[in-house]
């Protein structure tokens, strides 16, 4: 019986606590996972330059490393590469939390953190607007869940909460209903053949996909290979516009820039296989969706960002 520590969060509870994985807590996940609320509400709020936001993460990867990779490379034929597009820190986590919160919040680790309510995220900036919002996190358990989960076949990491940047907010995890937007790659693609995808969504590969546990090789073909048949699936092109982005490179060194693509039918055909060179960072995502829906701002990081369009 393999006896692996992790933290597990059970919504009939409301409580995160560390316990050894076994057979035991396996069954907890199971049994939780038969009750957790799933939540995919819609909604048609038009923007000034698209009606859809997506951004998917990638880990730990040079921005020349990266524009080196050849399932990138073609990736950025389809759309515009941005060349000046850096993290805000080190480690991965803060920059997750940073990006849809506007801050660090104190955050200079991968350890677990709660975020305290007070402090806001884009999605209370979304809900004011009516505009639909989700996280699909590949491997996550169940909708909702707020630890971490290994592969229960051969033991490696799958799904971690560091990377999930909404979870590690009390204002996002103390509302029912907003963990039940939080969901995994199953969902995802019951969401996009029922046509029920939301209008902003956080996309994380698990960490073999998304290079932190292998290779740029390996999080560029799953990348192609994930996105290139939804820049064709009309339930997922509505006008949408796609970042593709690293949480951080790999040196710890300054500049922390990362590679980073804009694709979708938002983007003009005349702007595909294009550069752009504009300094932006992680909280131009915020900018970019507040100035897009007219959403205001949380007055943080995201005030300062440049917006892409």
């Amino acid at each position: 019986m393999r006896s692996t520590i992790v933290f597990l969060a059970l919504p009939v509870s409301g409580v995160i606590a560390q316990i050894q994985y076994t057979s035991t807590a396996s069954a907890a996940v199971e049994k939780a996972r038969a009750t957790a609320l799933t939540l995919s509400p819609t909604s048609h709020v038009q923007g000034k330059t698209f009606d859809r936001f997506v951004t998917i993460w990638l880990e730990n990867t040079d921005f020349d490393m990266a524009a080196g990779d050849p399932n990138l490379k073609y990736l950025a034929t389809q759309g515009i590469t941005l060349t000046n597009y850096n993290a805000i820190t080190h480690p991965s986590q803060g920059n997750y939390v940073a990006a849809v919160g506007g801050a660090l919040h104190g955050v200079t680790g991968d350890s677990f953190v709660r975020i305290p309510n007070s402090e806001k995220t884009i999605v209370d900036l979304l809900d004011a607007k009516g505009v639909s919002w989700g996280e699909y996190q590949q491997d996550l358990p169940y909708s909702g869940f707020q630890g971490n989960y290994v592969n229960q076949k051969n033991g490696k990491n799958d799904y971690v909460r560091k990377h999930n940047p909404l979870i590690s907010y009390d204002s996002v995890t103390e509302d029912v209903n907003r963990l039940a937007k939080i969901k995994n790659f199953t969902m995802f693609e019951r969401d996009l053949a029922n046509n029920t995808l939301p209008q902003w969504m956080f996309i994380t590969p698990n960490m073999t996909n998304d290079g932190h546990d292998t290779s740029v090789t390996t999080a560029g073909k799953f990348t192609r290979d994930f996105v290139t048949p939804l820049l064709n699936n009309p339930n997922f092109m509505q006008k949408t516009l796609v970042l593709i982005t690293f949480d951080e490179r790999e040196i710890y060194i300054s500049p922390n820039k990362v590679f980073s693509i804009l694709l979708g039918d938002a983007v003009p055909e005349s702007m595909k296989g294009t550069k752009d060179g504009t300094a932006y960072n992680h909280y131009s995502q915020m900018a970019t969706v507040e100035k897009n829906w007219n959403l205001g701002g949380l007055g943080k990081g995201d005030n300062g960002a440049k917006p892409f369009f």
